[in-house]
């Protein structure tokens, strides 16, 4: 079993923004610019794998080397 957690946008603006959250305007951007995943759309509503999010933190830690 997936033990993946799904995250709302408000999550989404703390993991990028830590102390000083994203605004979900400059996220969506970002999306539109390929800098952050895409969501999910369950029942309507837009959510974010924690999975892939950490997948992508990963990423951009080891590109810095």
């Amino acid at each position: 079993m997936d033990d993946d957690q799904l995250l709302t946008i408000k999550d989404v603006c703390r993991f990028w923004g830590g102390n000083k959250p994203l605004n979900p305007a400059t996220l969506y951007r970002q999306i539109a610019d390929g800098k952050h995943p895409k969501p999910i759309k369950v029942g309507g509503l837009s959510r974010w794998s924690l999975n892939e999010l950490r997948v992508e933190l990963q990423r951009r830690k080891d590109a810095r080397t």
